[in-house]
């Protein structure tokens, strides 16, 4: 509270000593459909500064053939998630606020389903936010946001707000945006990461109400740059991130304290064009492998790297082909830690569908691919992938197995996923269908406690409805 307070301190000083000053644009509700938290997909205000959104998807999906210990080999379930957004700014102020409802349904003890796709009536954004112009100069521009809101950096590979997971990740604190002109940004934050709860697993199935909590037991910070319109029509980008966590009463954590860095070079996909995307990172410090007391913090070096390069065709299909690498460090023997964590990232654009599915991780893979993507119109889209999956370290897991001995071999398997969209009626009524096959290589099939050891293939499908207004 005291830091809010002198945010908002701050802020009214800005405002009444700066002449220059501009609308305030609003924040994509967490509900949306594309890229939320994205002011460029935000709602549209109306003459009076107030924008106002309500959406709601139901989503149906079924899973078979998984071989993850400790639950079920198959399941099917039920999620609803609905919110409604409203933000109100007619001038170089704003505040808004978005009530999210995430639930399950038909949920068994063994379910995968968990925090991360639960969680009932929850307020993950409440904020004020202010935007000034010719601060920085002619064109400079900056915004000050506090309160609960949504953080999305880059690709979203370590923090982002998932479109397509059923909760979202909410974020309480200070965020400073920077923009000297119009193609360098930099952004500051310091915020406390909301956790989902309750965390009783019983009462999660049941949808139990618990307002999430925020705490300086975790904390996260830091600071990402961005300058566009490089040579090449490149976009760069660097980050640096800290999170430092700790054990509070009733809620044990795996002790990190890692720092991450983080470059980027992208260029977007045009028909007619070859675009890139190129992505590595570097995280250190320390960790625990496990949230239990008993374990001890080691040192962590881990990191990841993404490789894509596609053509998108001047036909009427829109038809882009591309070529993928994804790389993951996993753990070796040792005190040191060389399992990669993906922090806050969002993992279905890159490795498939979450939820009951979740096989691939941002973690302990090697794993190249080709992917297709159609968009002949603003209704209809497809995008299919193929790759093979390679354990990084054969001594650590692979959704949730492991051999520590090695011996199981470092090839997971076959995936072919995809998705298929339709919109009924553009921008207010959506179709959607993910599917998944992973054909299991010899690390699945041989690991010890690996389920589901007599099926070959792990097959997951889900279809969602999604309504916007």
């Amino acid at each position: 509270m005291k830091m809010l307070r002198m945010s908002a301190a701050a802020l009214a000083a800005a405002l009444c000593s700066t002449p220059a000053w501009a609308q305030s644009p609003p924040a994509s509700p967490a509900s949306s459909t594309e890229k939320p938290g994205k002011e460029e997909t935000a709602p549209q205000k109306d003459a009076s500064g107030l924008i106002l959104s309500l959406a709601s998807r139901a989503r149906y999906e079924t899973v078979g053939g998984r071989p993850r210990p400790g639950y079920a080999t198959s399941e099917d379930a039920v999620l609803l998630r609905t919110g409604v957004a409203i933000e109100y700014g007619p001038g170089a102020v704003g505040i808004g606020g978005e009530l999210i409802d995430s639930r399950a349904y038909d949920l068994d003890r063994r379910s995968f389903i968990r925090r991360d796709d639960i969680n009932a009536l929850e307020v993950p954004q409440a904020y004020i936010k202010v935007r000034l112009d010719g601060v920085l100069g002619p064109r400079g521009k900056i915004a000050v946001e506090a309160g609960r809101f949504l953080l999305n950096f880059g690709s979203g590979r370590l923090i982002a707000t998932d479109e397509y997971r059923n909760t979202v990740n909410g974020f309480t604190g200070l965020r400073v945006d920077l923009e000297p002109d119009a193609d360098t940004e930099f952004a500051l934050f310091y915020v406390l990461p909301q956790e989902h709860l309750p965390s009783a697993a019983e009462d999660v199935r049941r949808n139990k109400v618990v307002w999430d909590r925020e705490s300086f037991d975790r904390v996260l910070f830091g600071l990402h740059a961005q300058r566009k319109r490089l040579p090449g029509g490149l976009t760069g980008e660097l980050a640096y991130y800290r999170l430092a966590e700790r054990d509070a009463p009733g809620h044990p954590t795996a002790d990190r304290r890692l720092h991450n860095l983080d470059a980027r070079l992208a260029r977007e996909p045009k028909t007619g064009t070859v675009d890139y995307d190129a992505e590595a990172v570097y995280q250190f410090g320390w960790a625990s492998s496990g949230t239990e007391p008993e374990k001890t913090p080691g040192r962590v070096s881990a990191g990841f790297a993404h490789a894509a390069i596609g053509y998108s065709f001047d036909t009427p299909l829109k038809l882009r082909l591309g070529l993928f690498y994804d790389v993951a460090s996993g753990d070796r023997a040792g005190r040191r830690f060389g399992r990669f964590d993906t922090l806050f990232g969002s993992r279905r654009d890159d490795l498939g569908p979450s939820g009951s599915y979740a096989m691939v991780a941002r973690e302990n893979i090697s794993a190249p691919g080709i992917r297709a993507e159609v968009k002949p119109g603003k209704r209809f889209e497809v995008l299919a992938d193929y790759r093979p999956i390679w354990l990084a370290s054969r001594y650590d897991r692979f959704a949730g197995v492991s051999d520590p001995s090695g011996r199981s071999g470092s090839f997971a398997g076959h995936q072919v996923e995809g998705r298929v969209r339709y919109w009924l009626i553009p921008d207010h009524l959506r179709l959607e269908s993910n599917f998944a096959l992973l054909r299991k290589g010899g690390f699945l099939r041989n690991a010890p406690g690996a389920l589901a050891t007599n099926s070959r293939m792990v097959r997951f499908l889900e279809a969602n409805v999604q309504v916007t207004f």
